[in-house]
């Protein structure tokens, strides 16, 4: 009898390993926009060269039609440093009430602030020694931000209900792994801030591929 309950215990794991299904697929990612800053604006003198912005990635998540979602990656943290006057990254996906941190990596001062209406912040002017706080966010929405000091400076932090969610790789592949079967959409979020979505199904111990590609 104990060999009997060990096996279907070790059965049940396996099933419970491929059980869920995986959202594969692959997305021609549009560019970000320039960040906007004040008519006649001129960047100040930097005591090292302003590196060009990186290749932002398109964020990929799955949504279901009842908003419910489990609660787990609501303790991360997330880490935006500020690098050769830039943000980097410049594209992060967290889960509503998860913390975005900025570290100051340059050897002279940064700000960075938001207006956006799901998160309005100001961590105020900090050098590079010094620590600033933690950022949670515990809304959805898409925030951007930016630094005072420096306005070409820009990134988004994408605040989303879904714990499923990923960042395209540099070619635009995606891959959504361990998803609970369902009907879901499928939803995009670029750089250049447009959103497309597609409905999809997801089933058990299956891969299903899509393509958004132009």
């Amino acid at each position: 009898m104990k060999h009997i309950s060990t096996l279907l215990l070790v059965f049940l794991g396996i099933y419970t390993l491929i059980a869920d299904g995986t959202i594969e697929g692959k997305l021609s990612v549009d560019s970000m926009k320039p960040s906007p800053s004040r008519p006649g604006y001129l960047p100040s003198p930097t005591k090292h060269p302003v590196l060009k912005p990186e290749s932002a990635p398109a964020i990929v998540y799955l949504e279901r039609d009842d908003g419910q979602y489990p609660r787990q990656r609501t303790n991360e943290t997330a880490h935006i440093r500020q690098s050769g006057y830039q943000f980097h990254p410049s594209m992060v996906a967290i889960q509503t009430g998860a913390k975005v941190n900025f570290p100051n990596l340059d050897d002279e001062f940064h700000n960075v602030f938001s207006c956006s209406k799901a998160k309005h912040f100001d961590l105020g002017r900090f050098r590079k020694d010094e620590i600033s706080s933690d950022v949670l966010f515990n809304k959805p929405g898409v925030v951007k931000i930016y630094c005072e000091i420096h306005q070409h400076m820009r990134c988004f932090v994408v605040v989303l209900d879904t714990p499923w969610f990923v960042k395209t790789d540099p070619e635009g592949k995606f891959s959504l792994k361990n998803i609970p079967a369902g009907d879901y959409w499928l939803r995009i979020f670029q750089p250049s801030e447009r959103r497309t979505q597609e409905r999809v199904t997801v089933m058990d111990g299956q891969t299903n591929i899509v393509n958004f590609t132009r």
